[in-house]
């Protein structure tokens, strides 16, 4: 059998009181709702897509963290009057 969990800290009981006065539910059921929903984001953080996204993310952090250098291009710089490429 697993030891009940026991909450020392008293902002964070006075954290969970609140929580479930507000959404109007017992001490037991908000706990329950904001681990699970924790536990939710945590699972799908931890998958590779995620880890992915991450990456993408701080490669995209890199790129736009560098220097503008040089003109920027427009389409009239790029393409003729017909679209096709100069």
């Amino acid at each position: 059998m697993t030891k009940p969990i026991q909450i020392r800290n008293e902002e964070v009981v006075r954290d969970i009181r609140e929580l479930a006065t507000l959404k109007n539910e017992a001490i037991t059921e908000a706990v329950a709702t904001a681990v699970r929903a924790e536990l939710i984001k945590a699972r799908r953080a931890a998958t590779p897509a995620a880890a992915r996204e991450r990456q993408i993310d701080e490669i995209l952090a890199r790129v736009r963290a560098l220097p503008r250098t040089g003109q920027t291009l427009t389409d009239n710089d790029l393409y003729d009057d017909d679209g096709l490429p100069r």
